[in-house]
């Protein structure tokens, strides 16, 4: 080893052959290396006698040596007593390693030389890097997830929240920052009474250390009122202390619409159920006929009459029906074709307007497919209608049918359009003309 470095002892230069970090002593004027310690050699591969000749820009990959003389020049100059900076290091097999380097410049006996203490942070490095990426990845998913999350410190402050919780929010985490959140969006009950933070089952799990969950009203910046489905779960440290609590939150305001639509739904569809069935149930009590095969069949073609208008309903979501679907279907079904007209304007008929009207066209298009003019083969069935000051005026008229008479008495299906036309709020009127019956029926929108 050689004398010049100044070392004062022995002892000392063993310690500095030892030393668990990488030292490197070099000379001001040269630049080369006086003194590599064995961890040093060791790590870069090189034998004391090679380093002997190489300088310390040989060593680093990143740094020329005209960058390497600026780097050091406030120690020459007296600006600085030490130079901290990271770089890499090159060994003698090719292969790069990270380091962190502390640089002083000392006087010994007029001999100017550099010490150098370097530490390889290599694993460091990739530790960091490490970090990073999974940092990278988690804030890739909170900034995407659709869930709105908040995060809160011990003092129940807001230290975080992703995207979606400033949408859901409509805070951004600048106006949130530093304070409790219950105090933003969950101050109030959507009566307008004050709410505690005490009484909060989401502020709950910090006290609590315990997780919990439900559904909850949030107050947007707007002042408008929406529920939220909660979690709560308290972060601890490594010693099992709480020190905030993580809340996910999501907006569940489409959700209580659609169970309100769908409970408001299952209502209706058991109410037009047990509508459906007494109707039927007075079909099959108040039908007459001559035997069993005629009551079978004109009980039949009332209930498929039924069954029509209440596909019609379904297919509309129940919200009501055409008044020119209602007589085309119970026409089609009946009638041949070729022997029916159907004309008006665009009517709109309500729910409850629907099946009455169906089952009265049903009755009068089974008399004319039987006894009337679609029994014949050159009959006709007309049937308009107008509308006019919200009152409905609908006209069946028969032509080139058989003689028509009045009929001797009353039966199931006079009844039956005497019942509908008051379902309807309505009037019928009937012309037993011998040259085809007319019938005038008129209700209210």
């Amino acid at each position: 080893m050689p004398s010049g470095i100044g070392l004062t002892s022995d002892r000392l230069g063993r310690i500095v052959e030892e030393a668990a970090s990488e030292v490197y002593i070099f000379s001001n004027e040269d630049f080369r290396f006086r003194l590599v310690n064995k961890g040093a050699r060791e790590n870069l591969g090189y034998t004391i006698e090679e380093l002997h000749g190489l300088t310390p820009w040989d060593l680093k990959p990143q740094i020329t040596r005209e960058a390497f003389l600026a780097l050091v020049h406030p120690l020459q100059s007296g600006a600085v007593e030490r130079l901290e900076f990271e770089t890499v290091h090159r060994r003698k097999d090719g292969t790069d390693y990270n380091v962190s380097v502390k640089l002083q410049l000392f006087d010994e006996g007029g001999d100017r030389v550099f010490y150098a203490a370097i530490q390889d942070i290599t694993s460091h490095r990739k530790i960091e890097s490490e970090l990073l990426e999974i940092s990278a990845r988690l804030d890739a998913i909170l900034g995407n997830t659709t869930m709105a999350v908040f995060l809160m410190n011990e003092h129940q402050h807001c230290v975080f929240m992703n995207k979606a919780a400033e949408d859901l929010t409509g805070f951004s985490f600048a106006e949130v920052t530093g304070r409790p959140l219950h105090d933003v969006i969950h101050h109030t009950h959507p009566d307008g009474t004050p709410f505690p933070l005490e009484d909060c089952p989401i502020d709950r799990s910090f006290p609590e250390k315990v997780g919990t969950q439900g559904e909850e009203i949030f107050v947007h910046k707007d002042g408008s009122f929406y529920p939220v489905a909660f979690t709560a779960s308290p972060v601890q440290d490594e010693e099992a202390k709480v020190v905030g609590t993580i809340i996910e939150a999501r907006d569940i305001s489409d959700e209580k619409r659609h169970e309100t639509a769908r409970n408001l739904l299952m209502r209706e569809v058991d109410h037009r159920a047990r509508n459906v069935l007494a109707v039927v149930h007075s079909l099959a009590q108040l039908t007459r006929a001559d035997d069993l095969d005629s009551y079978k069949t004109i009980l039949a073609g009332r209930i498929n009459a039924l069954a029509r208008a209440q596909t019609s309903l379904a297919n509309r979501r129940w919200e009501g029906g055409r008044l020119e679907d209602v007589v085309r279907e119970e026409l089609e079904a009946l009638c041949p074709k070729d022997s029916v007209t159907a004309q008006g304007p665009e009517v709109a008929l309500s729910p409850e307007q629907v099946q009455p009207i169906s089952m009265l066209i049903h009755e009068m298009a089974t008399n004319a497919n039987k006894y009337g003019a679609c029994s014949h083969v050159d009959g006709k069935v007309s049937v308009t209608w107008a509308l006019e000051d919200g009152r409905v005026t609908l006209v069946w008229r028969e032509t080139g049918g058989p003689p028509v008479a009045p009929p001797t008495r009353e039966g199931f299906g006079s009844l039956l359009k005497a019942g509908v036309v008051g379902q309807i709020k309505g009037t019928i009127t009937r012309n037993w003309d011998p040259a085809g019956l007319v019938v005038e029926v008129a209700f209210p929108l």
